[in-house]
Formats: structure tokens, C-alpha cells, sequence
């Protein structure tokens, strides 16, 4: 389930950092808290285990912003209003999440207070076994190289397989087991990637998601193919690593 949140700053010219995901992820925990204190820490300490990997099964959008500029290392908002998506299959998450924002009068995203103006649900797509998605936030997913280093994925990676387990091993710590079906194919938007090519635009970004930790993903359109089951968990728990980091978000395109 998906829910989509529209704050407004309390003061005028605002400024957050440009680097904000470790402190919107904080406001999650934060607003979980308010509702339930075990359920927050026990997502945070524990989350949901499959493989020897923990996922926290969740995941949100960059922050939209009707205008804005860049000071320094900052944002400045020139308009107050700001809209998020959070986003996860787990019921008792949602359920937390929407009861602990209205037990809120302010929301404090790195230092910067905002009112909570509306807050909705948004209506599951309709998924298929074929699906084109718009990144809402950085994808991104890492292999180990030669050296056991973690290197990121780059375009010309193949993201099938890596998505695939990804996913598998999420489905497992959400449901206890595999899927009945765990075909998955990924595909970039080729034409999406010449265009900004032609514009000298590199489609990735680097973000720093806590202190000398930076993690690199791609805003690109992509289809995914294969099982159902893995592409609407991809939908509502986010695709690739760091979901609950600020990385994963998709919507149909």
C-alpha cells in the first residue's frame, strides 16, 4: 500500500539539505514511533530476515517541490509546499504510519519543521507480467567485484538476475516462502538513455545517506517482465537495494 503525503513549511525560504534521505527516513521511524514504539524499533533493529539479509520492507519518493533552488549544500524552497510517497506491503507498517501522523502537529525534516496538510491513500495499479515504471526515486544495486569491493550497477550491467534474487529473497521475508513463480527480466529505456545523452546528462545520481556513506542510482524508465507477484512486491517494497534509504520507488509509467 501507498500512501502520499502533502506538507507545507512552516516558515518562508526554507532550506533542507540537498542530501536529505537519511533525514526523511528518520521522520518515518519517527512517525511509526508515535504510534507504536515497539513496531518502529523492532523494524529498525530486526526487519524482516530471508537469507542471511535483512530488509525493513519499505521505501519512499524524493521529495517533490514546487520551486526550488540550490544554495550551496542546500535547497531553498521558493514555494512551501512539498509532497512524499511512502510506500510497503507490510499492513502493520501502514497502519502505524497513518495513525502516527495524525498524532503529530509538526514534522521536522533536518532541522526544518513542516504542517501536515493532506495525507491519502493511493489505489494499487493493476499489475501484469509486463510492466513500464518511472523511477519516483534513485534505483540502485551493487555486485562484490575481483577484490571484494562493493561496486554499483552501471547501465551496461546485466540488472536481471541481481533484480530477480532481490526480490525473491524479500518476497521470502514478507510471506515465509518463494514464490510460486520467479521469472523476472529487466530492461532500461534505451531511447531514454540516448536523449540524455545527446544533453551531456548523466541519468544517476550520488547521495550521501549518512555521513561519508554514498550510494549511486539511476532515475531511468524501465520494463520488468516475469512473475506478478515479484513486480507488485517491487511496486510496494521498492526495487533494488536501500529501499529504505530513499531508493527503489516506482510508479506505472
Amino acid at each position: 500500500m501507498r500512501v502520499k503525503l502533502k506538507f507545507s513549511a512552516t516558515r518562508q525560504n526554507t532550506l533542507i539539505p540537498l542530501n536529505y534521505n537519511h533525514a526523511v527516513g528518520s521522520l518515518i521511524y519517527r512517525t511509526l514511533g508515535n504510534a507504536s514504539e515497539e513496531f518502529a524499533a523492532r523494524l529498525h533493529d530486526e526487519g524482516f530476515k530471508a537469507e542471511r539479509r535483512t530488509f525493513k520492507l519499505f521505501t519512499f519518493s524524493r521529495l517533490w517541490m514546487k520551486r526550488n533552488r540550490i544554495v550551496g549544500n542546500r535547497l531553498l524552497l521558493e514555494s512551501p509546499a512539498v509532497t512524499l510517497q511512502v510506500s510497503s506491503p507490510v499492513r502493520d507498517f501502514i497502519e502505524h504510519f497513518v495513525s502516527g501522523l495524525f498524532q503529530s502537529e509538526v514534522f521536522n525534516i533536518a532541522g526544518a519543521d513542516f504542517v501536515l496538510e493532506q495525507a491519502e491513500t493511493i489505489a494499487p495499479p493493476e499489475m501484469g507480467e509486463r510492466m513500464s515504471f518511472r523511477a519516483l526515486s534513485p534505483i540502485t544495486e551493487s555486485v562484490r567485484d575481483e577484490q571484494n569491493r562493493v561496486r554499483y550497477l552501471g547501465m551496461e550491467d546485466d540488472w536481471s538476475e541481481v533484480m530477480q534474487r532481490n526480490l525473491i529473497r524479500k518476497y521470502i521475508a514478507l510471506h515465509g516462502r518463494a514464490p510460486l513463480y520467479d521469472g523476472l527480466h529487466w530492461a532500461w529505456d534505451e531511447v531514454y538513455i540516448a536523449e540524455q545523452a545527446k544533453r551531456n546528462r548523466r541519468p544517476s545520481v550520488l547521495i550521501e545517506v549518512n555521513e561519508g556513506i554514498k550510494v549511486r542510482g539511476w532515475l531511468v524508465p524501465f520494463v520488468v517482465e516475469g512473475s506478478k507477484e515479484l513486480i507488485e512486491l517491487g511496486y510496494e517494497a521498492g526495487f533494488g537495494k536501500s529501499n529504505a534509504m530513499g531508493f527503489g520507488m516506482a510508479e506505472p509509467a
